[in-house]
């Protein structure tokens, strides 16, 4: 069975928060990279524990890629839009 899209909701978002705050507290000093590295290592935990009766493997990695495609345009779109940012 293919993912589906679920519209971000304020439970994902608040979710999505949390998270920032929880690296910002605990991570404040580490390097993005590292950061990246630590939070691609928790994703592939994430991605290990998916229902394989309900997705398959290559629809988890689609669900996977979509959204990390939708934060990056998002980051994208915040830098361009803020004043004096730039891409």
């Amino acid at each position: 069975m293919a993912a589906r899209i679920v519209a971000t909701g304020k439970e994902h978002e608040r979710l999505r928060a949390a998270l920032i705050e929880a690296m910002r507290k605990t991570a404040a000093d580490m390097p993005a990279e590292e950061i990246l590295a630590v939070v691609s290592a928790f994703v592939g935990q994430l991605i290990a524990m998916q229902d394989q009766r309900r997705f398959t493997p290559a629809a988890v990695m689609q669900l996977v890629q979509s959204n990390i495609e939708i934060g990056n345009r998002q980051a994208i779109d915040k830098l361009i839009n803020e004043a004096g940012g730039h891409a």
